[in-house]
């Protein structure tokens, strides 16, 4: 028995030897690489020998530029200033109306040899580099919409390069053909954007979502995901199944979108030292899109949602309106309002938000005017009931559990006797704290909306996307919050309830504070609501003192 399996055995190693020798198995297919920094340094495998019978892959000759040199591109609505080293961008300038038609740098002045955007960035980082640094042919073919520029190197031993750009006029996308091979063998590459990306000269400040400044964003799988600039200290990557990724600021983004919509992505963060910074080193974010055979459009412009809808790929979606998606869903619709009106009414987003706001007010009339009569309502009849109340609470002056209950038992008796509901203040709040997701979704929109960027509302107000630098509308604001604050408030004669209501009012001057350093636009929308705020709550007080009236007659 024994020995009948050990010669099994040994047929079957036989077998499968001369299998594989009669029958060798084709080559695994390539896959795309896992997940890894941009600072991997994995070496790049051999090139496969040619099979026998085979001619040897063509290598192209030597191709190389003499000297370095710049290429300027004015392709409206950017400038574009690239180096034939590494066919790099050293600067991307907008000059449209987004800009206030002032000409305006997105890229960071960190220097030639520590630029990378439209850079390459392989697997094998050596190799990357010496691409990166290597002096490319420049062809250009002008047309009428627009330009086509050919980046052409090769080292005469099988490494070729070759990085195409196609401008139209007109238009923030360029397209972008990439190809890299070592004695035939295409290699995967990605595009490099950074190290940083945004407006420059421009600290964030005035209470413009400071967070949101230098990011990296992507989508996968129709999933957006905003990494901020300190979360990318950590080197870091998505293998497959992005949708378009890139950096972005505030208002503006760079976005590539590689055709089949299913690339790759890396991102890391570098600390250097930029022209600007006096010495101070600074940390950048850097994103890395892998860009298929087909080729891949770039995006470098504002995010404007009607813009980047039209682009297809759910790009509108790089817009952050807020991390909750009720708060975001809000805050589109409020955003679609805001645009609408401007567009159809008023060609100022100032007196546009100003229409907004008595819009939203109008539709929430009924549901305010509920609330703020049934407080009002409750705080004339507790007023009222004060006397007896008192009386019960000198009746019961123990602090004993019996003696609490004994007393609140009476006291529910008088509210029944009455018709009075105790709880009716607090229910009539709740349509009120119902609206605070209104005031942050305005909020959260007047921050990201490039339109209202450098959009002036009249005087001094030249900006409504930063604060008030005379601090008027923030006081007009804390002024008609005090105002109608204290409309809503009866007369009272308690101490106690006194003392609440001068607490009450300390909230205005919190709020103007707070207020100080928000947009513009946002303290014009709580101004105005202020003030339709006043004109409603002189009805409710006007319809309470009549029911008053009408109570006391009968």
């Amino acid at each position: 028995m024994d020995k009948r399996v050990f010669i099994a055995a040994g047929v079957s190693v036989l077998v499968l030897i001369g299998w594989s020798y009669l029958f060798p198995p084709p080559p695994p297919p390539q896959l795309p690489p896992a997940p890894a920094p941009l600072v991997e340094t994995a070496a790049a495998p051999a090139p496969e020998a040619a099979p026998p019978g085979e001619a040897a892959p063509e290598i192209e000759p030597a191709r190389a530029a003499a000297v370095a040199s710049e290429i300027s591109i004015v392709s409206e609505p950017f400038k574009l200033i690239l180096t034939n080293r590494g066919g790099i961008a050293l600067s991307w300038e907008l000059s449209d109306e987004s800009t206030s038609h002032r000409p305006l740098e997105l890229l960071p002045q960190v220097g030639a040899g520590q630029a990378r955007t439209l850079g390459l960035n392989l697997d094998d980082a050596s190799l990357a580099e010496t691409l990166n640094e290597a002096l490319y042919q420049v062809e250009r073919w002008p047309g009428e919409r627009g330009e086509r520029i050919d980046l052409v190197w090769a080292n005469g031993l099988g490494l070729e390069a070759r990085k195409t750009l196609t401008f139209q006029r007109g238009s923030y996308v360029v397209g972008v053909e990439v190809e890299v091979r070592d004695r035939g063998r295409r290699l995967p590459v990605r595009l490099a954007l950074g190290p940083g990306f945004g407006e420059q000269g421009l600290e964030p400040k005035n209470g413009m979502a400071t967070y949101y400044y230098e990011a990296v964003v992507w989508n996968q799988a129709g999933q957006v995901t905003h990494r901020k600039k300190s979360k990318t200290e950590e080197p870091g990557g998505l293998a497959g199944g992005v949708r378009w990724a890139g950096l972005e600021d505030q208002y503006f983004a760079a976005l590539v979108v590689p055709d089949g919509l299913n690339g790759d992505l890396r991102w890391r963060a570098v600390d250097l030292v930029p022209a600007t910074a006096a010495g101070k080193t600074v940390s950048f974010p850097i994103a890395a899109v892998a860009v298929p055979e087909t080729g891949a459009r770039l995006f470098v412009g504002p995010k404007k949602y009607e813009l980047l809808e039209s682009l297809g790929a759910e790009l509108e979606q790089a817009i952050w309106f807020s991390s909750w998606p009720a708060l975001t869903w809000i805050a589109q619709r409020i955003f679609f309002v805001l645009v609408w009106v401007h567009d159809h009414t008023v060609p100022n987003y100032g007196l546009a938000i100003v229409l907004t706001t008595f819009l939203l007010r109008l539709v929430l009339f009924p549901v305010n005017q509920y609330s703020m009569v049934a407080m009002k309502k409750t705080q004339l009849q507790m007023q009222r009931l004060q006397p007896k109340i008192k009386n019960i609470k000198s009746k019961y002056k123990k602090k004993d559990a019996e003696t609490r209950g004994k007393m609140n038992q009476e006291m529910m008796d008088l509210y029944k006797r009455e018709g009075i509901n105790p709880l009716g203040g607090v229910t009539g709040c709740l349509p009120l704290i119902a609206q605070i997701p209104i005031l942050m979704s305005f909020y959260f929109m007047l921050t990201v909306a490039v339109e209202l960027r450098s959009a002036p509302f009249f005087g001094w107000i030249k900006d409504l996307s930063v604060s008030d630098p005379y601090w008027v509308t923030p006081l007009l604001m804390g002024a008609t919050m005090f105002v109608q604050q204290k409309m809503a408030m009866t007369k009272v004669k308690d101490p106690q309830q006194q003392q609440q209501q001068k607490i009450m009012l300390i909230m205005p001057f919190i709020f103007t504070y707070i207020c100080l350093q928000m947009p513009a636009g946002m303290v014009l929308y709580w101004f105005v609501n202020n003030v339709l705020g006043i004109g409603q709550q002189w009805l409710v007080n006007r319809h309470t003192t009549r029911l008053e009236a009408a109570e006391q007659g009968a």
